[in-house]
């Protein structure tokens, strides 16, 4: 009856461990799994951003600046992106994208000269295809709506002698490219082309491709990385304080 009596009490006692166990077990698993989904739905939550653009591209053989602003949002595990923008030829574009006119049949009358404006709103969709800590690899798909404006004007009085506009359609699709070197800071690169549907002249003329290439900064890391410093230097502080030797 002892041996028995032993037996039983070892038996439960085994039950016992192996029921804590289990239950530990299921613990971390469901600490697990909700951390997975706090991380997951971290990454689908829509962010908000705004950004500066500058591309170069080439219009009538010549080199042009285009810059630009964006504002939009990204979400679905930051692979798609939502984005508005305006964009406007560089100062250098009204001097450079000058057509000097023959009034007359002397070669040496350059007295007018055409002034040219381009502007631009955008609305792109980019998706994703490479996500990881090192590379990002977009492609962009454009959409936009703007007017070129010219102006005729006298080359010595500055007088106006005639304006036209035309309206236009930029339609664009590129490849972009990112490489986050440092945990603060990476590079980025672009390429494309843009179909500018107009009629006329003005869809040849600004039809072309386009480039860019920049620094990134990543403010989410730079902030975290801030406030871990804070509470560190903070703690450091107090622990210094309680340490210290109480005055005479």
């Amino acid at each position: 009856m002892l041996l028995l009596t032993l037996l039983l009490a070892g038996q439960r006692s085994a039950y016992a461990q192996t029921d804590s166990a289990a239950i530990a077990q299921r613990a971390t698993i469901v600490k697990d799994t909700i951390s997975a989904q706090g991380a997951a739905a971290a990454q689908n939550k829509a962010r908000l951003f705004f950004n500066f653009d500058a591309r170069g591209t080439f219009i009538q053989h010549k080199h042009i600046n285009v810059f630009g602003v964006n504002a939009g949002i990204t979400f679905g595990e930051k692979r798609n992106r939502l984005t508005a923008g305006y964009y406007w030829l560089g100062y250098n574009a009204a001097r450079r994208l000058v057509n000097w006119r023959k009034i007359l049949p002397n070669p040496l009358n350059l007295s007018y000269y055409t002034a040219t404006d381009v502007r631009f709103a955008n609305f792109a969709y980019w998706h994703t295809a490479i996500r990881n800590k090192r590379w990002v690899l977009s492609t962009p798909l454009e959409i936009g709506i703007g007017n070129e404006s010219t102006r005729f004007r006298d080359l010595f009085d500055g007088a106006s002698s005639g304006s036209r506009k035309d309206y236009f359609i930029p339609l664009q699709v590129g490849v972009y490219g990112e490489y986050r070197a440092l945990r603060w800071a990476g590079i980025n690169s672009q390429i494309g082309y843009r179909n500018a549907l107009s009629s006329g002249e003005f869809r040849k003329r600004f039809s072309g491709f386009y480039y860019s290439y920049g620094i990134n900064l990543y403010p989410e890391a730079i902030w975290k990385d801030f406030k871990k410093w804070s509470r560190k230097k903070a703690k450091s502080q107090a622990v210094d304080n309680g340490v210290s030797p109480v005055g005479n």
